[in-house]
């Protein structure tokens, strides 16, 4: 034994804290200390106020894995005598026999190891405020227990930042494990205890946006909860949230220090490079690299971890106390920023900062330089704010801004404002405009006439290869080639503005070629293709909250279109109703029939879902309502089968002949006038006529518009050969219909035939394979449709009138007309529907909805 005397350490350093009311805790964290090997040990490390005291005394008073043993650390064990007992004695109550070590001994480490190792349980011991050694000498104690690793000893290290350890070498060998930041961060479930457990209780939305706010800080959370229960708003910048970070985090570093952390938070994140720039110091990032493991608030990110990014309530808080100390700096630093941005061709951020800086020359430069790439890249906010710190005397004077804002109006479906700009280019039109401004000025022309429904697919003027402007053209003109029913021609154009949108990050321009191209896939028949991009593309448009747009309207169309052929009448439904929410907000565009497509749509599942009436009614009054402009072959096409078969199943004659001289005036020697036409015959039992009009159809003789018409044709054909008992015929249909209706995924006209028709299908797909499974569940959910029949309006309104009181001779009385001629009505009506009364006839009519029920 030494005769130093041994120094007193206070029972509060050595005793595992108790937890408090209201403790929330936290399984998942547990377990993850839990599951770190037995010869690991382990380190927590995060910023002041995450919790990391409370998660560990938890953990330790949880049991279940030997004893516990707990020292907090603090200055003064920068002594190596004051450490070493502060040690002994914290490890004590789990082995006796270290009372009587010497601490001063040179011996002292490798006795303690002997003795740990020889411990008949294992013991977790934790240094909680592990970031208060600073010494070498009780650093070097701590490195000797890591690297000779007892065997009864499980050593827990918590910490507000790395100590000064060979930790890198350890976590190679597999002997440390790590709990750090992201770890420790509330999540909402989490939240919302810890709120309640504070006694403030707010809905989901709340909770998630209190999360983002504070990164799921312990103490923010804590501190938000005051705020909250006091009435105000939490805005994290709230003069307890400053001071909790003055005295915690800010307190031990030196003013130079945190001047130059109040410097860089004026940018979200920077590099060492752009730290240099805002602050003037060649040293910026050994500075950066120091302050991230002083503050553990100053965090790494992003690719090769090169960037760095202040903690959201400790970035508020110091760019408040920027602007409070020096004003007049905030605007400098900012511009800063802007240039450097600029020079390293990041213009949404550039834009901004200029923005910040109030400098619009600034923004008016940025724009001119980069307007195009920040509408491709999908910038539209920071294109806004720009547009709106500029006044119409700085566009005015400017073509090239002027159109680069008709675009910017066009994307957003806002062509008054967007022609007013043009009204703007023409007033200060240069008598020789450059080829850039002719080619740009020759898109928003192209932009306005498609939008006006014209369906030409050249645009005279040529962009300079590999620009933006160039990308924009190809996608243009794609579409116009689309729209013009080209879609072969369309593909190339759009498949180059593809490549140019990856090249350049530009995600926005990306969402809208995945759109195109999921179009052009339709025209080749090719849906599940069309789905797939169609998909990729609305994940981009989610993932960067472009659904609100035009592009994004389109989208949700093609996959409610894929939707609808896989007779999935309910994501149909859902994909319209996003669809139409976007197009309803629109100043007025055309849209190239968009609208007649969502009525279209929305009408044919809802009448696959039941609301037959209903359903029909939407298409009627879609296309009823739809002008003169010119339409895509494929809207026409689409429109006209599923609205005429529609009004054919509900026995509307009229409604019928009216579909078909629609679709005759714009679509005359498309197969889909066939197709309706021998439908028509069908219904009427003039097989023989129907047959005639179907057979050019199937033998390629004229072309349809609609893929998949030709499996809707070939099921048609199947249909009279049974009515014929041509069975043999029949089956050969069948197989004719199933090939490409498999090839192209496509379940809707298979689950809308004869019932009898699509029988023979099942026999004929394979078993067990999967376009037979989903024809089965299709057609399970859609349950047996009742055959379609002719009726008469006369006919149609005896009908409507039989779920009434009135008896026969006062609902002729009603039509004025005779009752024998009601009667006559009455005995046709019981024929077609297959019925002997009229309660039978009014179910009947009901469940093929003929009437509304």
């Amino acid at each position: 034994m030494s005769h130093k005397e041994k120094p007193r350490v206070p029972r509060r350093k050595r005793t595992v804290p108790g937890l408090p009311d209201g403790f929330v805790s936290r399984p998942r964290l547990l377990t993850a200390l839990d599951r770190a090997a037995p010869e690991a040990a382990t380190m927590v490390c995060a910023p002041a106020g995450s919790g990391k005291t409370l998660v560990l005394a938890e953990w330790l008073r949880s049991g279940g894995l030997g004893s516990a043993a707990w020292l907090s650390l603090d200055a003064a064990d920068n002594d190596q005598y004051r450490f070493r007992s502060g040690l002994l004695d914290a490890l004590s109550p789990a082995a006796p026999g270290l009372h009587d070590f010497d601490a001063v001994s040179p011996s002292f480490l490798a006795d303690l190891v002997d003795a740990l190792d020889t411990l008949p349980e294992p013991l977790r011991l934790v240094l909680d405020d592990a970031h208060e050694l600073v010494a070498t000498e009780p650093l070097r104690d701590v490195e000797q227990l890591l690297r000779l690793r007892p065997r009864g000893l499980r050593l827990v290290l918590s910490t507000r930042w790395d100590p000064p350890l060979p930790l890198a070498r350890l976590r190679l060998s597999g002997r440390l494990a790590d709990l750090r930041s992201d770890h420790l961060r509330f999540r909402p479930d989490e939240a919302a205890a810890l709120l309640a457990s504070e006694g403030v209780t707010i809905g989901p939305e709340q909770v998630d946006r209190l999360v983002t706010r504070t990164e799921g800080w312990a103490s923010g959370l804590r501190l938000a909860a005051e705020t909250l229960k006091s009435g105000a708003e939490f805005t994290g910048t709230d003069p307890t949230v400053s001071a909790y970070l003055v005295d915690e985090v800010l307190a031990p570093l030196s003013e130079e220090e945190r001047q130059f952390l109040r410097e860089i938070s004026v940018c979200e994140s920077v590099s060492a490079s752009l730290a240099t720039a805002l602050s003037g110091r060649a040293d910026a990032g050994e500075l950066l690299a120091h302050l991230e493991h002083r503050t553990a608030m100053l965090f790494r990110t992003g690719a090769g971890r090169r960037i760095y990014r202040l903690h959201t309530l400790l970035r508020a808080h110091l760019l408040t106390d920027l602007m409070l100390r020096t004003p007049r700096r905030v605007p400098a630093l900012h511009r800063r920023a802007a240039e450097w941005l600029r020079a390293r061709h990041q213009a949404g951020d550039a834009v901004s900062h200029a923005l910040e800086a109030g400098d619009a020359a600034l923004v008016a430069d940025l724009l001119r330089r980069h307007a195009l790439d920040l509408l491709l890249a999908g910038e539209h906010d920071v294109l806004r704010r720009a547009r709106a710190a500029l006044s119409d005397d700085v566009v005015g004077d400017d073509p090239w801004l002027a159109l680069t804002g008709a675009l910017e109006h066009l994307d957003a479906a806002r062509p008054g404002a967007a022609r007013a700009q043009v009204t703007l280019a023409e007033r200060a039109w240069p008598r020789e405009p450059s080829p850039e401004l002719h080619a740009l000025r020759g898109l928003v022309d192209s932009r306005f006439a498609h939008a006006a429904g014209s369906l030409e697919g050249d645009i005279d003027a040529v962009a300079e290869q590999g620009s933006a402007l160039n990308a924009m053209t190809l996608l243009e003109t794609g579409q116009a080639l689309l729209a013009s029913a080209r879609a072969v021609e369309a593909h190339r154009p759009v498949e180059s503005a593809l490549a140019f949108a990856r090249a350049h990050g530009h995600g926005h321009l990306e969402q809208q070629c995945l759109t195109v191209l999921a179009g052009v896939a339709a025209a080749a028949g090719d849906f599940r293709a069309m789905t797939a991009l169609a998909h990729d593309a609305d994940t981009l448009a989610e993932t960067h909250g472009w659904r609100n747009t035009v592009t994004g309207a389109k989208t949700s169309l093609i996959l409610a279109c894929g939707a609808l052929l896989r007779a999935d009448a309910s994501a149909c439904l859902a994909q319209v109703g996003r669809a139409a929410g976007v197009l309803a907000t629109t100043d007025g565009l055309g849209h190239g029939g968009l609208s007649l497509l969502t009525a279209t749509l929305e009408g044919a599942a809802r009448f696959d879902g039941g609301q037959r009436s209903a359903g029909l009614r939407r298409m009627t009054d879609a296309r009823v309502a739809e002008g003169p402009a010119p339409l895509p072959d494929g809207i026409v096409a689409l429109a006209a089968v599923c609205e005429h078969d529609a009004a054919t199943r509900l026995g509307r004659g009229e409604t019928a002949r009216d579909v078909l001289a629609w679709a005759r005036e714009r679509i005359p020697s498309a197969a889909e006038i066939l197709l309706v036409r021998a439908s028509t015959q069908v219904v009427l039992g003039r097989d023989g006529h129907a047959r005639n009009l179907l057979r050019p159809l199937l033998d390629g003789a004229v072309d349809p518009v609609l893929a998949w018409t030709p499996v809707t044709a070939w099921l048609l054909e199947a249909e009279i050969a049974l009515r014929c008992g041509e069975d043999v015929r029949a089956r050969r249909a069948v197989a004719k219909a199933l090939g490409p209706a498999e090839r192209q995924g496509v379940l809707r006209p298979l689950v809308t035939a004869a019932p009898e028709v699509l029988d023979l299908a099942l026999l004929d797909v394979p078993g067990g394979h999967r376009f037979t499974t989903d024809l089965r569940r299709a057609r399970a959910v859609r349950g047996r449709q009742p055959d379609a029949v002719a009726l008469t309006e006369r006919e149609r309104t005896v009908l409507r009138l039989l779920p009434t009181v009135r008896s026969l001779d006062e609902i002729a009385g009603d039509l004025m007309v005779s009752p024998n001629t009601v009667k006559t009505h009455v005995r046709a009506l019981y024929r077609k529907l297959g019925v002997g009364s009229r309660r039978e006839a009014v179910r009947s009519a009901v469940r093929r909805g003929l009437v509304d029920s």
